[in-house]
């Protein structure tokens, strides 16, 4: 070893220099800021396209089927969605399906939002508009969109599991209802609009803001017309998912 060599001064100078470092620009040893272990979870939405397989639902006046309808616009609003919600649709395709196992299937995937989809029906063919409902209980049994249009619900008696359960829900449900209704306003040549309050059993059950949507009346031939028209329906949808955008930013 040469003579005047010290280690622990050589140590000590380096520690110094070291520190200097630290304190002139602490932010060069400052680790970048951690990212989130897991992503922001999406939210769930599950769309209800009304009746199917044997249940046509109502029935337009050159032909086309209500469970048509709604399950074509049930998937335009899901690929409207796809990139922001995971959308859960209650059928897929044509086939029969019982209110009970909508209103469980939304449940059971502890959904953030329900939208049952329909549209009117009557016998009075100048009967139109669309029509927003969220779930008002009322003394009897809960009701449901019927398929004869000369009475557009049926009173129920058996109860669903969870009865009554959407009581908790209704003023959210309702916010939700008409801020769906003013961005669908927006986008259809629909004229007339109303939002109600009814015991609909597709609602009953849901725990979880629900909304049920009839847009038109198919037994109207003009708006069977539109009904039938995808530019018209792609309207709609983008309008269904303005209303969720806005109720995820001013409610949830």
């Amino acid at each position: 070893m040469s003579a005047g060599y010290n280690p622990f001064s050589i140590k000590c100078y380096c520690f110094l220099i070291f520190l200097g470092i630290i304190l002139i620009c602490p932010k060069t040893l400052q680790a970048n800021p951690k990212k989130p272990i897991f992503a922001k979870q999406k939210k769930t939405i599950v769309l209800d396209p009304g009746h199917g397989g044997y249940d046509n639902g109502a029935l337009g006046p050159e032909g086309t089927f209500e469970k048509n309808v709604t399950l074509d616009l049930a998937r335009m609003v899901a690929a409207e969605l796809e990139n922001t919600c995971r959308v859960i649709l209650t059928r897929t395709d044509d086939y029969f399906l019982n209110i009970p196992s909508r209103t469980s299937m939304a449940n059971h995937v502890k959904a953030d939002l329900f939208i049952s989809i329909h549209s009117g029906g009557s016998f009075l063919h100048q009967a139109s508009g669309i029509t927003l409902y969220f779930f008002k209980e009322i003394s009897g049994p809960a009701l449901t969109p019927d398929t004869e249009p000369s009475k557009p619900f049926e009173r129920i008696d058996n109860r669903s599991p969870w009865s009554n359960i959407q009581n908790r829900h209704q003023t959210s449900s309702k916010i939700f209802a008409q801020l769906m209704l003013n961005r669908i306003n927006e986008q259809t040549v629909f004229k007339k609009s109303e939002m109600l309050g009814a015991p609909l059993m597709v609602l009953e059950g849901a725990d979880m803001p629900a909304v049920c949507l009839e847009i038109g009346y198919i037994t109207n031939p003009a708006e069977e017309k539109s009904l039938r028209d995808i530019s018209v329906l792609s309207n709609i949808a983008q309008g269904i998912r303005n209303g969720i955008d806005d109720f995820f930013e001013k409610v949830r």
